[in-house]
């Protein structure tokens, strides 16, 4: 009974936020993968519903399944493709490969409804080892299917995982905040797939043998129903990380644009950011790097809450790709902790003159949020702001 509960939740789920996302994709591209991780996790969902109050399609809802899975895991890895782009993400020729395991998928979903029925039940239903012949070849290529899409799922995870803490990196050459922009409910979604498959094998496997109370489908079911909440409520509101930045990064006619696989390359080990093929030579390096301190401090541009790394270098009248490079070699900081500095050494002083709350100063030297002002102040100074203003008001009586 639970089972049924918490897929028709599921289902529901999926019926309030599915029109919603159909109105948004002419304007919103990036929520047509969202929509088809959505629709397959709804048909995976059906199935209580089906065993219990469609009997008689059951087979059709079995030999459709492998269709709805194999199509699960590469939509959401287009869906993440297109949150961490740095352009707006729209399907290539290239991307074709990702769905090639669809093919297998529709032949299996062939193969199973060319069975008979006494075949289909001989096959999913009987605990015989008899299977033979044609039903035998049919078994075969569903355990293949299962194992491929294992091997899929593994990749896939892996992927998904490395693409977000790559896109973290690159937030901080671009954005001074990035409220709103780490996708931690993504690395929390793959992590709860993740486990969600492997219960559901292992309650497959074990669950008729261990009659365990930790094994059941209701468990496999209420997982479900949490992946089905956390990619629609997040779904709804999450946009793309850079895509206030799309009309802003014009590509310099001068230099390629840059990549990370083939101009930009971070090194784990430095934090450093290395530029290959570029023209910026040193000196004019320094140029730029005296020409951007002088004009942070006198025009006060780290006060501007959307300052962005496109915006600075348009300000600068730069290529963005030659300021990039110049905060992380000559430099040795990210754009995120350049301003991040010159925000909270403003913050310093305000701290120390006046009897403002932390949060007044915080919104007043450009920080939007309290808890991104406390980590910046804290990774410039190992202080908390409170330690700070504390120290200093000691150091003044002292003296």
């Amino acid at each position: 009974m639970l089972e049924l509960v918490f897929a028709a939740m599921a289902l529901g789920i999926v019926l309030l936020v599915v029109p919603y996302f159909c109105l948004q994709l002419l304007q919103n591209k990036h929520l047509m993968p969202l929509l088809i991780v959505l629709l397959s996790l709804a048909f995976i969902a059906t199935g209580p519903v089906v065993f219990t109050l469609r009997p008689s399609l059951v087979f059709v809802y079995i030999a459709l399944m492998p269709l709805a899975f194999f199509a699960l895991n590469p939509a959401l890895w287009f869906y993440i493709k297109a949150l961490t782009a740095e352009q707006p993400w729209r399907f290539t020729a290239a991307d074709g490969w990702h769905v090639l395991p669809l093919g297998f998928a529709g032949v299996l979903a062939v193969l199973i409804q060319s069975l008979s029925y006494e075949q289909q039940q001989l096959l999913f239903f009987s605990e015989a080892s008899n299977v033979a012949g044609y039903t035998l070849l049919v078994a075969i290529v569903f355990l293949a299917a299962v194992l491929l899409w294992l091997g899929q799922s593994c990749f896939y995870l892996r992927q998904m995982l490395s693409t977000v803490r790559r896109y973290r990196r690159k937030l901080r050459q671009v954005f001074a905040e990035d409220s709103g922009k780490r996708l931690a409910w993504l690395e929390m979604l793959v992590l709860l797939l993740l486990f969600s498959w492997s219960y559901a094998v292992l309650n497959l496997m074990l669950a008729e043998r261990l009659n365990s109370v930790w094994l059941s489908d209701a468990v496999v079911l209420f997982c479900l129903l949490l992946v089905v909440w956390l990619v629609a409520w997040c779904g709804l509101t999450q946009q793309p990380g850079f895509s206030e930045t799309y009309k802003l990064q014009i590509v310099s006619t001068e230099a390629e644009e840059l990549k990370p696989d083939q101009t930009e390359m971070t090194d784990a080990a430095q934090g450093l950011t290395k530029y290959q093929r570029s023209a910026l030579g040193e000196q004019q390096s320094a140029r730029i790097a005296a020409r951007l301190q002088q004009t942070m401090q006198s025009e006060l541009l780290y006060l501007d809450e959307t300052l962005t790394l496109y915006k600075l270098a348009e300000h600068l009248a730069v290529p963005a790709h030659y300021l990039s490079q110049t905060l992380n070699q000559h430099l040795r900081m990210s754009f995120f902790e350049y301003v991040n500095q010159a925000r909270v050494e403003a913050a310093k002083q305000k701290l120390k003159q006046s009897d403002d709350s932390v949060l007044s100063i915080a919104m007043s030297v450009g920080f939007n949020a309290r808890s991104s002002f406390y980590t910046a102040f804290k990774a410039n100074t190992g202080q908390s702001p409170a330690q700070f203003r504390a120290a200093n008001r000691q150091d003044k009586q002292l003296l």
